[in-house]
């Protein structure tokens, strides 16, 4: 008999306080926060529902949302809750700022975020096309 672990059907926003009930996508686990519709994605669920963005992440973003590279505040993981969040950078779009923790590898978004995050924007796509062509026509050595 295998033991699977319990998941939570809902969580505790750390931005609002608000709550967080776990969406059904059956794959993954996601909770989206009643209130200011920011997102709890699971370890493996970022990869697995960039695709779904759009259905998932349904908060817009906020006009006078101040900049979360200011915003130093710690923040309790949803999900381990003993844990603090720490400020992320997303690498391929710097503008995109989110938590994540440390010990469940969970990732926090505000509202509008990761359909942000999730959208390759023409330079990003014309990046990574160039990368590929450099590498692939480099001379073997």
């Amino acid at each position: 008999m295998s033991s699977s672990p319990i998941v939570p059907k809902s969580l505790t926003c750390p931005k609002c306080g608000g709550n967080m009930p776990k969406l059904a996508i059956a794959e993954d686990d996601a909770w989206r926060c009643e209130q200011c519709k920011g997102l709890w994605l699971g370890m493996n669920a970022y990869a697995h529902l960039r695709e779904q963005a759009d259905a998932i992440d349904t908060g817009a973003v906020a006009a006078d949302r101040p900049n979360n590279a200011d915003d130093h505040r710690t923040m309790p993981c949803p999900y381990c809750v003993d844990r603090e969040l720490i400020h992320m950078v997303d690498s391929a779009q710097p503008h995109i700022h989110f938590e994540s923790c440390l010990n469940c590898y969970g990732r926090y978004y505000d509202a509008g975020e990761f359909r942000d995050v999730s959208e390759e924007t023409w330079r990003e796509h014309i990046g990574a096309l160039i990368e590929t062509l450099r590498l692939n026509l480099a001379p073997s050595l």
